[in-house]
């Protein structure tokens, strides 16, 4: 590649020309608009397409700004190539511009042709192209940028470049292909596979004017497009002759084959479906992509020689959604619809109904080398016991064949329970805790290796583990480990309080609070530790008649007053603290104010009520007490005539149940009803022959004078208010 330099042959012309002696113009050199000559042109190239399609001429057109053709150069085709590759070579021509359009010509069937172009521009005098399929798809995507984006053919090329590296990670420019080299990079080989070409020619043609057309317009290859694509591919591969026996491989089988296209390759099908294909540790991976023929189906890794040159990807096939997969590395036998399938060990091939001999050969080795003492085996449904002798001899015994092992036979009823679980469920992988399953009505888990005997609760809690100390099944609580007060064990699950699962604190300060949890109620306690000091605090759940609203809410009951003895309604029951503690009580043993709906408590206390015509008083024990007839009329003058502070001038009134004057004292702080004692003094005393409840019905006619007209007679008293004793001041008797 050669620079001008000089900027004055830019301004004078793109291009040098002399007379020759016969008068025709000849060209020296072109000049791009940067001042680097590309004329005459000298190009050589390979055809890097598959060894399989045949080339039948390659033809360059030199186009202008916007990729149309301006003139025509065909080209012979070689395979002088020291590769065997098919070549082409321009050797010195002019061109009128620097963009080139390069097509080759493939033969498509007898009669017909397909053509694939690529562009190339011309930056100094020797050149060397790679033609292939990869920059026939930028070609593409370049005409549409230049054409429908107004790009300039540098920017397009760039940008066709780097998009098309975004899908098959390649560097198209330089890839290279020699014939019969099987050891091509795949990516080299993706846009074959995009386009079908495993089918036959035409639908490669089809497929690859489909995908061509794709990238031009989006820069990309659309999705419908790759899964189709990979639907026809995965389609191909089968389970095949790997050269060992047992052993089978996995690969398509197409007429590309041949040509190196044909191992199972994770990058295609996780860009085409849109999956991940783990790279350790490998398992399995399912197919989750709904415009797919094969969408849930799985790819599995199986592995040869501890994951070497061999391990590989294959599809699940439908035999193993049956009865489970069969790799290298596992044995296992398992029976399916009447018929036993036996994988071998060093075989990823599930046998049907092999012989027994093949049995005992090809899952069993010989008792004593590869079986030690006391193994056991399941031949057939009959139970084999390794037995050695202390010579060191040992043998197979029949001894357990035919009869039901059971757990008294402790020899052999672990092994047993393995193998036959391992015959229905599959070979037992775990290195710890597993799978667990329900077999013959028995629990089962993969321990070690093994399908061992477990209880319902680790089947549906798992084992307790540091990890592993709580669970719940079936609205229960369990714990292990952890909570040894209680009952639980290393191992061992037991049912522990709701609050307890919910770490919930039980301690001196939350001492008898109640938790509930779904109609379950649970209370903290107290237990002094044996031989101690110390107190231990536990929840405990309680019983239904221990469960009552007052002990629920946390109501204070202590023999202490001025809780004990009081009273708690709820719903309409009603409940009694005695001696510390919340009980029933019976409807029987209530007080009329009680059963009215009215409790005495300290707020109340010295509350005097009336109940159908009688006067209670709430006391200090939480008790309504009945008031006695003669102590109640206080309380039916206050009811029918009045507090006394709320009364002036108050005269005396009889009261026949008392058969006492009554009237309102001002005793102790408090102006209330009581009885008041008429006296006489030395100097006038009180008729003898007049009843005493004649004296009632008089006024005051001040506040310290009462009078009453008895029969004309009007009788005077001194009547102070603070004292219930009244004194006869005189009598004034009618004239005559």
């Amino acid at each position: 590649m050669r620079k001008v330099v000089k900027s004055v042959l830019l301004f004078v012309s793109l291009w040098f020309a002399a007379c020759s002696d016969s008068g025709e113009e000849v060209v020296f050199a072109r000049f791009d608009k940067n001042g680097y000559q590309f004329s005459p042109a000298s190009l050589q190239g390979t055809i890097d397409y598959l060894p399989t399609m045949e080339p039948l001429s390659v033809r360059i057109m030199s186009v202008d700004k916007d990729l149309n053709p301006v003139d025509t150069i065909d080209l012979p085709i070689d395979s002088s190539d020291r590769w065997e590759r098919k070549a082409f070579d321009l050797t010195s021509q002019d061109v009128r511009y620097p963009v080139l359009k390069i097509v080759t010509t493939f033969k498509d069937g007898e009669k017909s042709k397909k053509e694939f172009s690529q562009y190339y521009r011309l930056n100094g005098s020797h050149y060397s192209i790679s033609l292939n399929i990869h920059m026939s798809l930028v070609a593409a995507r370049v005409e549409y940028l230049v054409r429908e984006e107004n790009f300039d053919f540098s920017a397009a090329n760039d940008s066709a470049l780097n998009e098309l590296n975004e899908i098959f990670k390649v560097y198209a420019k330089t890839i290279g292909y020699s014939s019969g080299n099987n050891n091509v990079d795949f990516e080299n080989l993706m846009p074959y596979i995009f386009c079908k070409h495993e089918v036959s020619d035409s639908a490669f043609y089809e497929n690859y004017k489909k995908v061509r057309e794709s990238f031009a317009k989006n820069g990309f290859v659309e999705s419908a497009i790759m899964v189709d694509a990979a639907d026809t591919w995965l389609s191909t591969f089968k389970r095949v002759e790997s050269g060992v026996k047992g052993k089978l491989s996995y690969a398509s089988v197409s007429r590309d084959t041949t040509v190196g296209i044909k191992a199972f390759e994770p990058g295609f099908f996780g860009l085409a479906y849109g999956m991940h294909f783990p790279t350790q540790y490998p398992d399995s991976v399912q197919i989750k992509c709904k415009s797919s023929a094969y969408d849930g189906k799985y790819f599995i890794y199986d592995t040869y020689d501890n994951g070497g040159f061999d391990s590989h990807w294959r599809l699940k096939d439908s035999l193993e959604d049956s009865i489970g997969i069969c790799i290298f590395e596992t044995r296992s036998i398992v029976m399916y619809k009447g018929d036993e399938y036996l994988c071998r060990e060093e075989s990823n091939i599930w046998e049907k109904n092999v012989s027994q001999k093949e049995l005992l050969s090809g899952y069993y080795q010989d008792c004593g080398t590869y079986y030690e003492d006391g193994s056991v085996i399941f031949v057939r449904d009959s139970l084999y016991l390794c037995e050695c002798e202390k010579s060191g001899s040992c043998a197979w015994s029949d001894k357990y064949a035919g009869k039901e092992i059971t757990e008294k036979d402790t020899l052999v009823y672990a092994k047993a329970l393995d193998i036959k679980a391992s015959r229905k469920l599959g070979q037992c992988y775990s290195s710890g805790y597993g799978d667990r399953k329900i077999f013959d009505s028995l629990y089962v888990q993969c321990i070690g290796r093994s399908w061992t005997k477990i209880d319902s609760l680790t089947y549906y809690l798992n084992r307790c583990t540091k990890d592993r100390v709580t669970g719940k099944h079936l609205g229960v609580y369990y714990g292990c480990r952890d909570f040894a007060d209680y009952g639980a064990g290393d191992t061992v699950w037991t049912e522990i309080p709701a609050p307890v699962y919910r770490n919930v604190i039980c301690d001196e300060k939350s001492l008898k609070k109640v938790e509930e949890d779904n109609g379950d109620y649970f209370i903290c306690e107290s237990k002094k530790v044996e031989g101690s000091d110390d107190v231990k605090y536990k929840w405990r759940k309680m019983t239904p008649e221990e469960a009552i609203p007052p002990v629920i809410n946390n109501d204070t009951c202590s023999i202490v007053s001025p809780y004990n003895l009081s009273k708690k309604i709820y719903d309409g029951k009603y409940y009694i603290c005695e001696n510390g503690k919340w009980h029933v009580l019976n409807e029987d043993k209530l007080t009329v104010p009680e059963k009215a709906g009215d409790l005495c408590y300290v707020d109340l206390y010295d509350t005097v009520k009336r109940y159908d015509g009688d006067y209670y008083r709430c006391l200090a024990l939480n008790m309504w007490i009945l008031i006695k007839s003669e102590n109640a009329v206080s309380y039916e003058y206050r009811d029918s005539i009045g507090s006394c502070d709320t009364l002036s001038n108050v005269g005396l009134l009889w009261n026949e149940k008392t058969s006492a004057l009554w009237s309102c004292v001002k005793s102790g702080g408090k102006y209330q009803w009581d009885k008041i004692e008429l006296r006489g003094r030395s100097d006038v005393s009180l008729p003898d022959d007049v009843e005493l409840s004649r004296f009632a019905g008089g006024t005051r006619v001040s506040t310290l004078i009462y009078a009453v007209d008895i029969d004309g007679t009007v009788y005077r008293f001194s009547a102070p208010t603070n004292s219930g004793v009244w004194y006869l001041n005189g009598v004034e008797t009618p004239e005559e």
